[in-house]
């Protein structure tokens, strides 16, 4: 055996005895604060570095949709949601999914700002803080294509006041993403033909004017 690793052995002994002579009451404590304390003070710390609270999976973003009063704010553009669906929810949950979709700036605006994928996401931001659906209280869950706007999105909401903001992890089409974890995709386009679909809403008017004729006429 190399000599430092015996040297490093013959301090165990000592390490032993040094922790062994403090007061078990100060050692109770200090496994307190290490065990109750720390992980609050951490959990600040980092909430300030990042400036939202935190990355959730997939996976957990459809529990919290599920289960409790959380809003999902799909930032996607229309394009993106053409091209890669939109996530397959319970029909409990659809209402509580509200599409903010990040405009680009017109072309004679881009060399007017220093970095135009911030500005647009910083704006989008503000629109969903005039939502009246949501207020400063709420649980926001953003999800973007890959997250790069999301955590943009979730910083601006959360200096405007929002601070129960969490990114969507990886977003829909990411490595970790929506599609990847095979939770359930639907197409837009279909989503959006179920409810304004002709075929449901013209037989359901028609039915209403003819019984409201036969009505006339039985009179």
């Amino acid at each position: 055996m190399q000599p430092s690793k015996l040297r490093g052995l013959s301090r165990m002994p000592n390490l032993v005895e040094t922790i062994s002579s403090y007061d078990p009451v100060v050692i109770v404590g200090s496994l307190f604060f290490v065990a109750v304390l720390l992980p609050p003070i951490w959990g600040a710390i980092t909430f300030n570095l990042r400036g939202y609270q935190g990355a959730l999976t997939p996976a957990q973003t459809l529990d919290l949709l599920c289960s409790q009063s959380h809003f999902l704010i799909d930032i996607r553009s229309k394009k993106e949601k053409n091209k890669a669906g939109i996530p397959f929810l319970p029909p409990s949950t659809k209402r509580r999914v509200i599409p903010i979709p990040i405009e680009e700036f017109p072309a004679k605006l881009r060399g007017l700002v220093r970095s135009t994928r911030d500005a647009e996401a910083e704006i989008a931001a503000l629109k969903m803080s005039y939502l009246k659906r949501i207020g400063k209280g709420s649980n926001i869950l953003i999800m973007d294509t890959y997250t790069d706007s999301a955590k943009i999105v979730a910083r601006t909401l959360t200096r405007l006041g929002f601070k129960n903001c969490w990114i969507m992890a990886d977003g829909f089409s990411g490595g970790r993403g929506w599609l990847q974890s095979r939770l359930g995709t639907e197409s837009y386009n279909l989503s959006i033909g179920q409810i304004l679909s002709p075929s449901r809403i013209i037989p359901a008017g028609a039915r209403r004017l003819a019984a409201g004729s036969s009505t006339v006429q039985s009179s």
